[in-house]
């Protein structure tokens, strides 16, 4: 007996990606550089915390979520300047230095022997990077693998899906379709590859709540996103009616 693949419209799928967009934007923001007082202020104002997705699917966010709700309702890094210092100097101190950085948010770290910077590993992100035409701002000064660059790829392929979905081009599900694809294979050939060791160094490195719960957030949510994109490439995408 033949069975009846599932399908989900475009404008199903929309919601979904906003959703990924908002996750990746937040995560991305916080592991590529130290954090700006304009944008703490930003999230913390617009209680961005609050919402982050798939905290009901996975008690790992929610754990994540919690913990840095529980350092924001203690600290005030918006008001108080020493409270910003602390989040500044904690992110300085685990990916930067002075010292040697015991959380290096780079993936070569972490799956080569050597863990030579780049090398074979930064090269093939940087080949995907240059495949949709993204060129890294500090090109050949930082490694092309940092786990915020690697976070910032991936909410771009989000955008693009959600630019393909606002399209009324014929092969606009093929498009999507392949969007997910790729991001699929990103996430699990690169970003899953190092994560849950590097958040596992954040976790037991960081000073502040803040990242010690933006470290739990990070490690769930790949592996949440991962699967519900692997659940996505098994229906079928169907233009909206």
């Amino acid at each position: 007996m033949e069975t009846v693949k599932q399908s989900i419209m475009i404008k199903d799928l929309v919601n979904i990606f906003y959703a990924r967009q908002f996750a990746y934007d937040i995560l991305r923001r916080f592991f590529i550089e130290e954090p700006s007082k304009e944008y703490i202020k930003e999230f913390i104002q617009r209680n961005m915390i609050e919402h982050f997705p798939f905290q009901e699917e996975a008690d790992g966010i929610n754990e994540g979520v919690q913990v840095v709700k529980r350092y924001l309702s203690k600290h005030d890094p918006v008001r108080i300047d020493s409270h910003f210092e602390d989040l500044h100097w904690d992110y300085t101190r685990m990916f930067i230095g002075p010292f040697e950085a015991p959380a290096q948010p780079w993936e070569s770290v972490y799956v080569r022997k050597d863990k030579l910077l780049f090398q074979k590993t930064t090269m093939d992100v940087r080949k995907v990077y240059e495949k949709y035409g993204f060129q890294t701002s500090d090109f050949n000064v930082e490694p092309d693998d940092h786990v915020g660059l690697e976070l910032d790829f991936v909410y771009r392929l989000n955008e693009f899906c959600i630019r393909a979905s606002d399209e009324k081009k014929s092969d606009v599900c093929r498009e999507i379709n392949h969007l997910l694809k790729e991001q699929q294979r990103f996430i699990d050939e690169h970003l899953l590859a190092f994560i849950p060791q590097f958040a596992g160094k954040v976790i037991a490195h960081a000073e502040t709540g803040f990242f010690k719960g933006l470290a739990t957030i990070l490690e769930h949510f790949i592996q949440m996103d991962s699967e519900v994109l692997q659940e996505l490439l098994k229906i079928e995408i169907v233009k909206d009616k």
